[in-house]
């Protein structure tokens, strides 16, 4: 019995020494998240039905990365009147989270510049994109050691 008591006792503790946040896939918590599930997948549905927003170019494993999207219609046409928001955050710790606004916008070129990542290694990517009511997250993974970028 003192074996069990103490073995959940170092269970207990190495847990709570664990730097591991919860997932704020879409900017918000798990249980908000869970409530409202079909409410941004339908903002989600209805963004695509009207825009387009791509990765056109990222660079984190400089001393100064920069990452860039294009958004236009789906005709084609460039948006450069979006609000956009990038948050860089690690997947084990927020209390490095980037929350960054884009230094530049033309031709429906958002660039973000001059980022400076505090830790080499893997990076989750949240852009959240507003146009008028339309809005859309992007969730993707990036690793600044092999300039991979995966969809999360």
């Amino acid at each position: 019995i003192m074996g069990v008591v103490l073995l959940s006792y170092w269970t207990i503790k190495e847990t709570m020494q664990t730097d591991l946040s919860q997932s704020d896939m879409y900017l918000s918590k798990y249980q908000n998240i869970d409530e409202n599930i079909n409410d941004y997948l339908q903002k989600n549905i209805e963004f695509d039905r009207r825009y387009e927003a791509k990765l056109v170019d990222i660079d984190l494993g400089k001393k100064e990365g920069f990452i860039r999207y294009l958004i236009t219609t789906k005709k084609g046409k460039p948006v450069d009147n979006a609000q956009i928001e990038l948050v860089l955050t690690r997947p084990i710790a927020d209390a490095k989270d980037l929350k960054l606004t884009p230094s530049s916008v033309k031709e429906g070129i958002y660039s973000f510049e001059h980022i400076h990542l505090p830790k080499k290694g893997r990076w989750d990517l949240i852009l959240h994109i507003r146009i008028g009511q339309n809005e859309r997250f992007y969730n993707l993974n990036a690793d600044t050691r092999t300039k991979t970028v995966k969809p999360i």
